[in-house]
């Protein structure tokens, strides 16, 4: 039987990992032909409900950015998933819910972009999600 060597599949997991850990931006640039995408996420707990709000401010932000700069929007979309997390309790044999008042959010998100340098576009959006994560910490 021969050795089987696992260290790809355990890299990436551990690339999977540290991306959806909480607080944690994940930011890949790509060309393709003349169009810079750039892909990313973050995960955010938050007390917050309205975050998607501010992710939608911030990406706003980011396009009139990346305009001011004589770049093109091909288009900035995200995805966010919201969780929350009730409790519940018995005691006796009475049921208890109560919300924890905390929320996850998982932010996904996509942009093509064109006439702009690859890592300013880029910083653009990670900038775009460091203030949601900033205003996720409620600071």
């Amino acid at each position: 039987m021969s050795a089987h060597n696992h260290s790809h599949h355990n890299s990436a997991s551990r690339l999977d990992k540290a991306k959806n850990a909480p607080g944690a931006i994940y930011i890949k640039r790509s060309l393709h032909d003349e169009a810079i995408v750039i892909s990313g996420s973050l995960t955010v707990i938050t007390q917050n409900p309205d975050v998607c709000d501010i992710v939608a401010k911030q990406l706003e932000q980011a396009g009139a950015e990346i305009t001011k700069l004589g770049g093109i929007i091909g288009h900035i979309k995200a995805t966010t998933v919201l969780t929350t997390t009730k409790m519940i309790s018995v005691t006796e044999e009475q049921a208890m819910i109560k919300d924890a008042h905390e929320y996850k959010a998982k932010i996904i998100l996509a942009a093509i972009v064109f006439l702009i340098e690859q890592k300013e576009a880029g910083a653009l959006i990670r900038q775009s999600l460091v203030e949601v994560r900033k205003y996720a910490r409620g600071k």
